[in-house]
């Protein structure tokens, strides 16, 4: 059995005030079909408790604000994990037919009852000087990259793991609303879109772009492929503060390879850990028609 599930993707959690909605924004949205489709198709199956363990995303095509239709088709349903094919699909007109425009493979199970050997983490990666302090990171072309604006990002201030090839930042749910501030909190969801954040990592890489090519104004890093595995759920109510710890694996001929690592907070458990394949091009292919 399959589904098919209408979504509406909104305009706020754009990369630019013209196409492209944000990757990890997308993400999240494959996260929450996922739940829906076990909840209403599949209630008993995994404790009655299925979530995303892995999830394997593929961006086929550039997908675009607006109306977009998700089709779930089951690939395996097992007792310890199961597998479903997810296609956002739309259609580049009103008269031609919709098209896939991102797949996932996702990974179903129930994170509470996980049993089996387990290694004990290196948290050491996570700083936790005494009195370290935190800055926010004033994220570079907030007009273009409008979907970091949900996020408050902040970086230590003097520590070594602040360099071209690796960072470290400290993430909160915030953003605007009309005269609002309005302060969310982190779930295994949300935190599915803060994977595809770390604004520092791409400002280095943009400055690093601009000096080799001349270029001025921003970079466009278009995602050919994020692969995400869960190692926690998060408390249901979320949780405030989440760090990253972003890497930047290699860059050549313009693809990209970066990892994220997401931590608790205060105890610098793994949450997840993301891996992204990805380009760096002209900005104005953003702004392009589709």
């Amino acid at each position: 059995m399959g589904g098919v599930y209408p979504i509406e993707k909104e305009r706020n959690y754009r990369l630019t005030h013209l196409i492209v909605p944000h990757g990890g924004y997308l993400a999240a949205i494959f996260y929450r079909v996922a739940k829906l489709h076990f909840s209403l198709n599949h209630p008993t199956r995994h404790e009655g408790c299925a979530v995303p363990i892995n999830i394997q995303l593929t961006f086929v095509r550039r997908a675009s604000i607006g109306r977009a239709i998700l089709r779930v088709i089951n690939v395996k349903l097992g007792r310890r994990t199961s597998v479903i094919r997810i296609s956002l699909m739309q259609s580049p007109s009103e008269q031609s037919k919709a098209v896939d425009k991102t797949i996932a493979h996702v990974t179903m199970s129930n994170l509470a009852t996980e049993a089996g050997l387990s290694l004990i983490e290196d948290r050491a990666v996570v700083d936790h000087r005494a009195g370290l302090e935190w800055t926010r990171f004033d994220i570079p072309h907030p007009e273009f990259r409008k979907a970091t604006g949900h996020v408050e990002v902040y970086q230590p201030e003097g520590s070594p793991r602040q360099s071209g090839l690796v960072y470290e930042q400290r993430s909160a749910l915030a953003w605007d609303d009309r005269c609002h501030r309005i302060h969310g909190r982190w779930t295994n969801e949300a935190a599915t879109f803060l994977l595809d954040v770390f604004p520092m990592l791409l400002a280095g890489l943009e400055k690093s772009m601009s000096k080799e090519e001349g270029t001025q104004g921003p970079i466009w890093f278009p995602t050919l492929t994020i692969t995400i595995d869960f190692r926690k759920e998060l408390p249901k109510c979320g949780v405030e503060w989440l760090r990253s710890r972003t890497s930047v694996k290699s860059v050549k001929n313009g693809r990209t390879a970066i990892e994220v690592e997401l931590r608790t907070d205060k105890t610098g458990e793994v949450v997840a850990v993301a891996t992204h394949a990805g380009l760096m091009v002209d900005s104005a292919r953003n702004r392009s028609k589709m």
